[in-house]
């Protein structure tokens, strides 16, 4: 059976009711109570690419959590998001990759 344009749908991020299509996105969203976290440890020391973490002072427990969140992050499969999450997801992605941080590149593609 076809689905109709007015199916309900739940988003998977937050199970929230949805009419939006399925789309290619990661496991999880960006969060913040993550990236914060990240900051604090210093984001290059974490994600660079010259990150060491046998030389930073990571607990087990943060390390493990660096490591799911790394892994969600770089998942992606279709699914049903919201709206919201959507615009949650852009505004925390500008804030902590965006056009602000060192090394960004923006591609003006023009046809």
């Amino acid at each position: 059976m076809a689905k109709k344009k007015t199916d309900i749908n739940h988003c998977k991020w937050c199970g929230a009711s949805t009419l939006m299509e399925r789309m290619l996105l990661p496991q999880t969203p960006i969060l913040e109570f993550l990236e914060v976290k990240i900051d604090l440890i210093g984001r290059e020391e974490v994600w660079g690419d010259r990150a060491d973490w046998s030389r930073l002072n990571l607990d087990s427990d943060m390390e493990a959590e660096l490591l799911v969140y790394d892994e969600m992050l770089g998942e992606v499969d279709l699914k049903h998001v919201c709206e919201r999450c959507l615009s949650e997801d852009d505004r925390l992605w500008d804030k902590y990759y965006g056009k602000e941080r060192d090394g960004y590149i923006d591609f003006d593609l023009e046809f």
